[in-house]
């Protein structure tokens, strides 16, 4: 099986799914910017670590993705990897009558261009991607099973989700309006620490003491030998709360 990266543009996005569909059937593994990025990731930064991850990367050509300059990039990357792996990682796809650029114009490509052929270019296309097995399909009975296990599978994650957002909004409903907010503000920027932030954050004389300041206080601490932190914590009596703090954080880690 191989990881294949499609390169292409959104309006070429009907072909690219289909086709993509089909090569996970044929049991290769495949990288489409739509299923791997998120909001707030790095475009350039996720499609380099894409491109660097894969096995090939199918440049689907057409008029709108020869002249798009992220497809350029892209192939810029795959050709300069296959120069220096000594390798084939760039396989053309025309779906659209257009000229490939110079220094492809030595590859044999697959021809999409004509509906009709589609099945059979799919298989030439496999043959060059090599070891396909194509997935046995699940039948109609098992099918149904698979469908309700998975529904009532999602009722009890949902079931379970709703009352831990109950009990995270009664929480976050016992602090501060600046605790909360600088709370807000860690989740934001470090996700891994809600699930402690949210429950055993706390204020000593108004200072917000989430994880993440109290990880950058204790680093601080070794470096300098103290901090003035650790005096407030001893005068409000805090020191239950930290240690409550960094057990839960800790056991949250061992459970991962």
């Amino acid at each position: 099986m191989s990881k294949i990266f499609l390169s292409h543009t959104k309006t070429d996005k009907p072909f690219v799914r289909k086709l993509a569909a089909d090569l996970r059937n044929n049991s290769h593994t495949v990288w489409i910017d739509e299923a791997e990025i998120n909001i707030g990731d790095s475009l350039i930064g996720k499609i380099r670590e894409g491109l660097d991850a894969v096995d090939f990367v199918a440049v689907v050509f057409s008029k709108a993705s020869i002249n798009s300059e992220w497809v350029k990039r892209e192939i810029e990357i795959a050709s300069n990897r296959e120069i220096e792996e000594k390798k084939v990682v760039v396989l053309p796809i025309i779906i659209e009558n257009v000229e490939l650029p110079g220094f492809l114009k030595g590859k044999f490509y697959g021809d999409f261009s004509n509906e009709k052929d589609y099945n059979e270019k799919l298989q030439l296309l496999l043959r060059s991607l090599g070891d396909s097995r194509p997935i046995p399909k699940t039948d109609e009975k098992n099918l149904k099973q698979i469908k309700e296990e998975l529904a009532n599978a999602n009722k009890i994650i949902k079931q379970h989700q709703e009352k831990l957002d109950k009990v995270l909004t009664y929480s976050l409903s016992t602090k501060s309006d600046k605790l909360k907010e600088k709370i807000l503000f860690e989740n934001k920027t470090n996700p891994e620490f809600a699930p402690i932030n949210n429950v055993y954050a706390f204020e000593v004389m108004d200072i917000p003491i989430t994880i993440g300041y109290l990880f950058h206080v204790l680093a601080k601490s070794q470096m300098r030998g103290g901090h003035q932190l650790e005096i407030l914590l001893t005068m409000e009596s805090k020191w239950k709360e930290v240690d409550r703090m960094l057990e839960a954080y800790s056991d949250m880690i061992e459970a991962q």
